[in-house]
């Protein structure tokens, strides 16, 4: 996969992937892997996909570990970040992808699922998203600085966007928690941005926001990992 800027422009920052180890989250960690970063790939059960995609970095020479949490869990998603912390010291990008979707009617869902939709797609992200806001202010001060960088990236998919009727469950979750990380970041006073569907590189992101560093959080949508992957990437790299 070809890194914006090219090189390693996230050479020595740390990145934790929420369900890196399958979809978009893989394609997603490989490629922070690929700009220089130091990957935590989050899986929820087991290890073989995980460790899968943190081979193929390590091949690469990148940097990887996996940690197994129930995100649902707090105790669990502070152990995480602390491992984090205690191996690379603090955590610069943080991009959650929450990835559960049932094919159920309109209609025919039921209780349970509909509480496990929220959980995976609403509370987990909530729950990491807090934990980030936490570590950055804990470790790294109310504002990020070109040295020590601090992003929040939330994937959404065009499932979340307006007039989607597939999935509909699906969909409101995706649009929410979207909104629910731009919220938290947005009540800490930073910068929010949305990159809309299409191809967008690098150049164009700064274009659009007219030279300035990354926002810290950012709700990506578009219909391909390949790209999602790119563009996230490119968010997290400062711009020049």
């Amino acid at each position: 996969m070809n890194v914006p800027n090219g090189g390693a422009p996230l050479s020595g920052q740390t990145a934790l992937v929420v369900r890196g180890h399958c979809g978009i989250g893989a394609v997603v960690a490989e490629a922070f892997a690929a700009a220089g970063a130091k990957v935590l790939i989050n899986y929820p059960h087991e290890s073989a996909a995980a460790d899968r995609i943190a081979q193929r970095i390590r091949v690469k020479q990148g940097q990887a570990m996996i940690f197994q949490a129930d995100l649902s869990r707090e105790s669990q998603v502070n152990s995480m970040f602390d491992v984090l912390a205690a191996y690379w010291g603090r955590l610069n990008v943080l991009v959650t992808n929450a990835d559960l979707a049932l094919a159920v009617p309109t209609g025919g869902i039921d209780q349970e699922q509909w509480r496990e939709i929220l959980r995976q797609n609403l509370a987990e992200q909530f729950l990491c998203v807090r934990q980030a806001l936490r570590e950055f202010t804990e470790r790294g001060g109310q504002t990020a600085t070109a040295a020590a960088p601090s992003n929040i990236i939330c994937v959404s998919t065009i499932q979340g966007g307006p007039g989607y009727s597939e999935e509909p469950y699906y969909a409101v979750c995706k649009a929410d928690s979207a909104r629910l990380c731009k919220a938290l970041v947005g009540a800490r006073g930073q910068e929010n941005a949305d990159s809309p569907v299409g191809p967008l590189t690098a150049k164009r992101l700064t274009e659009i926001w007219n030279g300035q560093s990354a926002p810290d959080s950012i709700a990506l949508v578009s219909p391909d990992p390949e790209q999602i992957a790119k563009t996230a990437v490119g968010l997290a790299v400062r711009a020049a």
